[in-house]
């Protein structure tokens, strides 16, 4: 035996005696595992609930389980979880960590293999991020798994394509299974999986309460952020918000207006909007248009002559507006100028709104590349936010209020930024935001009602800063 290989045992059997006179950790009634021969738990919790102990306690105790593989890895972990540093922080070294739970984990140790945790019995857990292309690239191939532990799932930058790379890699041993540690957000995927749609998977809920071991001053520093606030359902009691009161948007509202794609009017402008990303986020691309029709709405009218009996407020024909199509994406900006442009022909669109703040002449020039390979020439419409989000998004809002904006078909993405962003959430919602450049570009806002002034001056200034570009 070479002197390595005493000092590997040596370290084996001091961990293993230091696991033997370290003092179990107990759970909480909500920490415990839900019975049965489940497929996935997600575990719903308010911050401070304890959710990622119960997740790298039940990692722990499956690892020291029965083997799940024959041979010297008698189990194979994959531990996702936002990005690979939190995987490396919350999941192995914290104090809520693996490594908490067991002393036997040694690491994490990266190689050109990847960052991994391995356990004196041999297993081993690969970490991994949710935040990018490449990291869903390195999930698929990431090998086979028989558990895997999805850390914070409702903040997965990539949550649709890492979730299903992580499922497609989870088929090794008897019992192939994940487990989740999450505060809900409302996201699409999170809303279907706590629906059923995807079999065997149980839901459990805790809020930051049911935890009498968070230290006085972590709990009140939360209530001092979130308490009395629909955002406190979510961050203290773990409860998924359709949506927030401060929001511009109500889902009964979209859904009173919406209409089946076949049942659009004759339009006369389509426009595709563009919200490039100022960092590594989402672009907001987002295909509108204008009826040719002028429709009954409820858009309240100008002040009555006096020997006019019809009364304030009553219904008149308008213009109405209509979301066609949602093309956003997370991509680099050969792959959501391509993306937009392809939009802009599928829809055969009069043009594409560009935002150009965050990217300026850059962004123009990522789309006319598109173009250029797609072999089309398609207007370009610069336009540049001079007032913050919401002052643009209200007016849209009020079309949606009053019935004039329709989704033509559902989009729930869209739709879940339009029911919960608010500016003090302080992220950018780049779905919302290529929404609204269509309805001002088309000019369906921009003005108010004779004698009420106009939005175009004082609320959101939109600056057409070029009016084609080949």
């Amino acid at each position: 035996m070479t002197t390595e290989d005493r000092a590997h045992v040596a370290q084996r059997a001091a961990a293993a005696l230091g696991a033997l006179l370290t003092p179990r950790w107990k759970p909480l009634p909500h920490q415990n595992p839900p019975p049965g021969n489940w497929y996935g738990w997600l575990l719903l919790a308010g911050r401070g609930a304890g959710k990622t102990d119960a997740c790298a306690e039940y990692i722990a105790r499956h690892v020291a389980g029965p083997p799940c593989l024959p041979g010297p890895v008698p189990h194979w972990v994959g531990i996702i979880a936002p990005t690979q540093g939190d995987a490396v922080t919350a999941c192995v070294s914290g104090p809520s960590g693996i490594k908490a739970h067991d002393p036997t984990a040694s690491g994490p140790i990266t190689s050109a293999g990847g960052t991994v945790v391995r356990w004196a019995n041999g297993s081993q857990a690969k970490l991994y991020g949710a935040n990018s292309p490449e990291d869903v690239e390195r999930l698929r191939a990431g090998g086979n798994t028989c558990i895997a532990w999805l850390e914070e799932f409702a903040a997965w930058r990539y949550m649709q394509e890492s979730f299903d790379q992580l499922r497609f890699g989870l088929r090794s041993g008897p019992r192939p299974h994940w487990v989740a540690s999450t505060t809900p957000k409302p996201k699409p995927l999170l809303k279907r999986l706590m629906q059923g749609e995807v079999p065997g998977v149980v839901t459990t809920t805790a809020t930051m309460y049911d935890n009498p071991h968070l230290p006085q001053h972590i709990r009140e520093m939360l209530e001092d952020a979130y308490a009395g606030t629909d955002l406190g359902e979510q961050e203290l009691y773990g409860r998924i918000l359709d949506e927030i009161k401060n929001a511009l948007w109500r889902r009964k509202a979209i859904a009173a207006s919406r209409i089946p794609s076949g049942d659009l009017p004759d339009l006369i402008r389509t426009t595709v909007g563009v919200d490039p990303s100022g960092g590594a986020g989402e672009q907001g691309i987002i295909v509108t248009a204008k009826s040719g029709l002028l429709l009954p709405g409820l858009l309240p009218g100008p002040e009555p002559d006096p020997d006019e009996r019809a009364p304030v407020g009553a219904p008149r024909p308008q213009p109405h507006g209509f979301v066609l199509d949602d093309r956003s994406c997370q991509l680099p900006p050969e792959g959501w100028g391509q993306r937009a442009v392809q939009a802009a022909i599928d829809w055969e669109a009069e043009d594409i709104a560009v935002e150009i703040n965050y990217g300026g002449d850059q962004a123009i020039a990522v789309i006319r590349t598109a173009m250029e390979k797609l072999g089309v020439d398609i207007p370009v419409r610069k336009v540049r936010a001079t007032q913050g989000k919401a002052i643009r998004a209200q007016p849209v809002a009020a079309l949606s209020a009053q019935g004039r904006w329709h989704h033509a078909g559902t989009f729930p993405e869209l739709e879940e930024q339009l029911c919960t962003w608010y500016p003090e959430l302080g992220w950018s919602p780049d779905r919302l935001d290529g929404m609204v450049w269509g309805p001002w570009h088309m000019k369906l806002v921009g003005t108010m009602t004779r004698g009420q002034g106009s939005l175009g001056g004082d609320l959101a200034r939109k600056q057409i800063v070029g009016s084609r570009l080949r």
